[in-house]
């Protein structure tokens, strides 16, 4: 049975220009122990006193899931470790021989004697013990081994087996995991996967089926460089292809759009099942399809993670989907306007860049010859913001880049240091952004001005830029 620990408070602090607040750690923490994960690894306390005291923090609020800490192989450490109250500490020591030589100038038996040593001291200090041998896809098997049951024998009960530089494939995690569980005392087996080549999460699947227990991931696969899997596609994949059910579904789309919103580390968006497109359709065999059995083109409900599928109108649109569209303002059309309507949107969406409903709504009056009595749901806007003067206003942009529905911010001159538009679906929504944005520390006053209508520009672009 999969375990998962989530390394978002260490591993994923380490995102390049990423640092979580103590509060915001402290929020972290109770989204991931609210989805149900096994672990969560807290930081490490010896990197500063701020990451000491939400380890500590973090460790005192009775949680459901184990609270980890990592530690290099070094007492001072481990006795951070120990005074923040947590279930487990993590001993970290290479055994690759270009860490060896390169980075800690030791030998292998050297190595296997300060593992040991510090396994040992965790261990007397009533702490379970992980050993985390670094560069584990890079280090000669039969001395790996050979680390890991001198680790177990000094104390540790669970290895993690890291593939630092994510240059792992599935099949040889596979050889190499089957090989440890053959291998190895007795002990659970961790999987830490960078995804350097984008194989973390079909690395880490394939070391559980060879019979490692536990994957590691952080909240949207951040982390050193590439980062490693993403918590709510590993949970996803088990749930949907495994039957691996007993995590909360519910919490993972809170969980990575507050992890996104606090650390200005945005999702592209294709990422699977988080992105913003994971969920839409645009091609008219693919819309098609969805309207008559979503079936066709989803391989589970979006409904499951809380969200809703999207129906992209533009060039590529069927006539079945223009249908759709235009029944939710309860429009009704013949099959002949409906062919004009479908011809024009294509017309139109070969000069434009995107097309909104008010635009569609627009079309289809000229096409019927009637004064379509509906508003438009998706609504733009134009917001200036205004910055302290003791703030950044990139530090300002960085966290409204994280706010979703916004696009094509710019620094400018004036009055106002920042202008942005918004697509908003309602005038409650439009009204909700606003309050977030005015939350934002360093905004001292927000103007928004509503789009009305748009016209093409010179070059018969009938998009406003950035509308």
């Amino acid at each position: 049975m999969i375990e998962i620990l989530d390394t978002t408070l260490r591993e994923g602090e380490q995102t390049p220009y990423v640092n979580f607040l103590l509060d915001e750690k402290i929020e972290i923490a109770r989204l991931l122990d609210r989805i149900g994960v096994e672990m969560i690894e807290a930081g490490d306390p010896s990197v500063s006193p701020t990451v000491a005291a939400a380890v500590k923090r973090i460790a005192d609020l009775n949680l459901n899931a184990e609270i980890v800490a990592h530690s290099l192989a070094i007492r001072g450490n481990i006795d951070r470790a120990k005074d923040c109250g947590v279930d487990r500490v993590v001993v970290f020591y290479p055994t690759s021989q270009i860490h060896l030589q390169s980075k800690m100038h030791k030998s292998q038996a050297q190595a296997i004697e300060i593992i040991c040593e510090h396994v040992r001291y965790a261990h007397s200090l009533g702490l379970k013990v992980r050993y985390t041998p670094e560069d584990a896809s890079r280090t000669d098997m039969d001395f790996l081994v050979q680390a890991c049951n001198s680790a177990i024998e000094a104390g540790a009960d669970r290895i993690s087996f890291a593939d630092t530089l994510g240059v792992m494939q599935p099949h040889i995690v596979y050889e190499r995991v089957h090989y440890l569980r053959q291998h190895l005392l007795p002990c659970k087996i961790d999987l830490h996967c960078h995804d350097d080549y984008g194989l973390a999460l079909a690395n880490a699947m394939a070391g559980i089926r060879a019979g490692a227990d536990c994957i590691h991931t952080t909240i949207n696969g951040m982390g050193e460089r590439t980062g490693i899997p993403d918590l709510c596609a590993t949970i996803l994949a088990f749930h949907n292809l495994e039957g691996a059910t007993r995590y909360n579904l519910r919490a993972l789309m809170e969980s990575s759009a507050y992890v996104e919103k606090i650390s200005g580390f945005f999702l592209a968006p294709n990422n699977p099942i988080t992105g913003q497109n994971a969920f839409t359709h645009k091609s008219g065999v693919h819309t098609n399809g969805v309207l008559k059995d979503p079936r066709t083109y989803e391989s589970f409900d979006p409904a499951l993670i809380g969200r809703e599928r999207k129906i992209v109108i533009d060039k590529y649109t069927g006539k079945r989907a223009v249908i759709a569209r235009l029944a939710e303002y309860n429009i009704e059309i013949s099959d002949e306007q409906v062919e004009e309507i479908v011809e024009e949107i294509k017309r139109v969406g070969d000069q434009r860049k995107f097309l909104f409903d008010a635009d569609i709504i627009e079309i289809a009056e000229n096409v019927t010859k009637q004064t379509l009595d509906v508003i438009p749901r998706d609504i733009n806007a134009m917001v200036m913001i205004e910055v302290e003067s003791h703030v950044y206003t990139s530090a300002v942009v960085r966290r409204l880049r994280g706010i979703k529905h916004v696009s094509n911010i710019y620094e400018i001159t004036g009055d106002y240091d920042v202008s942005m538009f918004i697509n908003a679906e309602t005038t409650h929504d439009l009204n909700n952004l606003i309050e977030e944005i005015r939350t934002i520390p360093g905004v001292k006053q927000t103007e928004t001005r509503v789009v009305l209508k748009k016209y093409p520009n010179g070059n018969g672009n009938g998009h406003v830029k950035g509308a």
